[in-house]
């Protein structure tokens, strides 16, 4: 479980801003020094309308649709993903949990012959992925360089129902709540027992230790851990500096 993927990041600048409506902003999102992805999330109104909804029905902020804008994680496992999957020819089948805006199945659909999943427990987010890969795929294809793979999307609990199987799992920011942490991390023990690969990125969130004491009890070893790596900010309260990443 050695970390390696502080070199695949370095050097990247953060998401810029393309454009914005009522409804939705339009990022693009470096994940390697020559490719930039095109995502889209939830503008601030929209949001706020989410999570006034979540309320209303629950009487709590746990229906709040967090997937619907990008989080610094995300970067940093969408550019080990992208490097690994580029290094390694024979990893094809790619799943990304909690997927939310979807960078990281965004960046291995530009990679040739994979076969991307796409999963969250919202179908918000999978609803702007699809828009995203649509624009991702047009302008890549203007350019000529990259033609881009089919991603299909899923609506799916990683707590409540079995992870997919494939040759790489993939997860970014998702450490929120102890209960869903330790869903993750058996999740995780279950697709490394078949031979997955696994990515999983964290924001310094307040399940990580939930996580790491459940695949490291598993494991039986202790040398899993997150490696610190530099992060980026927005005016968000959302937003955090700073992330990690395990593989």
């Amino acid at each position: 479980m050695a970390p390696w993927i502080s070199g695949a990041v370095m050097g990247l600048a953060p998401p810029h801003l393309v454009g914005m409506t009522l409804a939705q902003s339009h990022l693009l999102v470096p994940v390697s020094k020559e490719l930039s992805i095109d995502l889209l999330e939830a503008a601030l109104p929209e949001q706020e309308r989410f999570v006034e909804g979540a309320l209303e029905s629950t009487g709590a902020a746990e229906g709040d649709p967090y997937g619907v804008v990008l989080w610094p994680a995300a970067q940093v496992v969408a550019a080990a993903l992208l490097a690994l999957l580029l290094r390694d020819g024979s990893r094809r089948r790619i799943v990304e949990l909690g997927c939310g805006t979807g960078l990281c199945s965004l960046a291995a659909s530009t990679v040739p012959k994979t076969v991307v999943l796409a999963t969250d427990y919202r179908q918000e987010p999978l609803e702007l992925l699809q828009q995203a890969a649509v624009l991702n795929r047009e302008r890549l294809q203007r350019t000529g360089a990259i033609e881009t793979s089919t991603i299909s999307t899923k609506c799916l609990d990683f707590t409540q129902q079995a992870v997919p199987e494939a040759d790489v799992i993939v997860a970014a920011d998702l450490l929120y709540l102890r209960s869903a942490s330790e869903a993750l991390a058996r999740g995780c023990i279950a697709a490394l027992r078949t031979g997955s690969h696994i990515l999983v990125g964290d924001s310094d969130r307040p399940g990580r230790q939930a996580f790491l004491s459940v695949l490291r009890s598993a494991l039986r070893e202790d040398r899993g851990n997150f490696e610190r790596l530099q992060g980026w900010s927005l005016a968000s309260p959302r937003r955090t500096t700073g992330f990690g990443a395990w593989a």
